[in-house]
């Protein structure tokens, strides 16, 4: 009776095995089925795994009983004609070859067992295309605040955009599981619902948002092109204009590897404008060619005239002006300079214009005023040039002869933080780049350098507690050059 009982269990648990592992072949991933509430028979991915390692087990102990049971029988598969227990026999050989084919096969993965693996793959990513996927991992374990806080919003206000859906929630303290079992919805309902009520995030005009939302690098670029209301053909020459190689078909991790960069760096030039084509600008004829007119005339005064014009009262200046003497010393000048109405101002994108012989020197005259500081020297016998006269070029400094044009001044960029700001441990990295304006790739890149890896909708504390580091040290990972 015993045997008969072992006989049957076997056969029994080799039955409800088979139907296990058939489940388990074309259920979806852990993720997928997580996030949807995916079950069949009315029984969760959870339950059919927990059911398979039981039928397995069943069968290895109603195995090892009925081969315990069993024997004799055994023994008798490898006696020989004369009764004598021979174990290196053909059929010993026979049945040990081929366990050892198909063990060795499958992990080789050779036919059909690597066509098995694939048909299970295909199935399962087909159930994402079905079912959806989380923005990211174990997504419906995180509480609506934790949620909202990665979609940009607040959690009183995630909760009145849920009842707009008929969807209740006691407070955002509670997980899109728990949400999604009191209304019968699954998590991923729960996260629809929000989606379809909040205000759509900024993005560029081909329809993408600045930021990278979560899960884009496991959608494929056809389906991103559909979601955006982006051109596939204009997509795919954008990749191709910025070195990139990619299909339709690949998601934009796929891009990523097989172009060995990162998926921050595909995303930017999927946002990426057309590129800019060389533009050739043709310079307008130099004004040293025609005769330049001088800003304003002054009257000339003849040296030898008994009357001199009066010297002009010393104009307001950013310098405190030297007051003029009464009698001050004739000064012999080293090197008086041209008549400021003879040296155009020089343009911009053009050298200094060349000037005039210099006039041979005189001497001062007594009773003239000391040149002011910003004007132009005036020579002996001639009136002060009055302040305004000489036209400054926008974004020049004043010219004079014999000195180079003075840079255009230039904003100082941004610094990064030396200490870190308030709430940095909940501050994830994309909110960081924007306050900051480090461009998020670069924030990556140098992070990468570090062996950290990190995406945007990352908070400094997952990243500190993922790397074995405090968030300041991946604040300063992330600023140092």
């Amino acid at each position: 009776m015993l045997k008969k009982a072992v006989s049957l269990l076997l056969f029994f648990s080799l039955f409800l095995m088979a139907l296990t592992s058939l489940v388990v072949f074309i259920e979806p991933s852990a993720r997928v089925a997580s996030w949807a509430n995916w079950s069949f028979l009315g029984l969760s991915r959870r339950h059919w795994e927990g059911a398979h390692l039981g039928m397995g087990l069943l069968f290895l102990l109603a195995g090892l009983a009925h081969v315990a049971l069993n024997w004799d029988g055994l023994l008798g598969a490898l006696r020989d004609d004369d009764g004598v227990v021979v174990v290196f026999t053909k059929p010993f050989y026979l049945a040990l070859g081929l366990a050892l084919l198909v063990f060795v096969g499958s992990l080789a993965g050779a036919p059909p067992i690597s066509q098995l693996v694939s048909l299970s793959g295909y199935i399962k990513e087909r159930a994402v295309e079905t079912y959806g996927e989380p923005p990211y991992t174990m997504a419906e374990n995180s509480t609506l605040e934790d949620l909202a806080r990665r979609m940009g919003m607040d959690g009183d206000k995630a909760l009145a955009l849920l009842r707009l859906k008929n969807i209740k929630a006691e407070n955002a303290s509670l997980t899109l599981a728990q949400i999604a079992r009191q209304n019968g919805v699954a998590p991923g309902g729960v996260f629809e619902a929000l989606k379809m009520v909040m205000e759509p995030s900024a993005g560029t005009q081909n329809g993408l948002p600045k930021d990278p939302p979560p899960g884009l690098g496991r959608r494929r670029l056809s389906d991103i092109c559909e979601e955006y209301g982006l051109d596939q053909a204009a997509t795919m020459a954008r990749l191709q204009a910025a070195g990139l190689k990619a299909q339709p078909s690949w998601t934009l991790a796929d891009v990523a590897k097989s172009n060995n960069v990162l998926p921050i760096a595909v995303y930017e030039a999927l946002r990426a404008e057309k590129p800019q084509t060389s533009v050739t600008v043709e310079v307008a004829p130099a004004p040293a060619e025609s005769s330049p007119q001088p800003p304003a005339p002054t009257v000339p005064q003849q040296p030898a005239a008994p009357t001199h014009a009066a010297p002009q009262p010393a104009p307001a200046a950013p310098a405190p002006p030297v007051a003029a003497q009464p009698a001050v010393p004739p000064v012999q000048p080293a090197q008086p300079a041209p008549y400021p109405s003879a040296v155009p101002a020089p343009q911009p994108g053009y050298g200094l214009p060349q000037a005039p012989p210099a006039q041979p020197a005189a001497p001062a005259q007594p009773g003239y005023t000391q040149a002011q500081p910003g004007y132009t020297q005036a020579q002996p016998g001639y009136t002060q040039a009055q302040p305004g006269y000489t036209q400054a070029q926008p974004g020049y400094t004043q010219a004079q002869p014999g000195y180079t044009q003075a840079p255009a001044a230039v904003a100082p960029a941004p610094h990064a933080p030396i200490a870190p700001p308030p709430g940095l441990e909940k501050m994830m990295l994309q909110t960081f780049c924007r306050e900051y304006d480090i461009p998020l790739s670069v924030a990556v890149q140098r992070l990468a350098r570090h062996r950290v890896t990190a995406f945007g909708d990352m908070t400094f504390e997952e990243l500190a507690l993922e790397n074995n580091r405090t968030p300041v040290d991946i604040m300063h990972m992330a600023t140092s050059q």
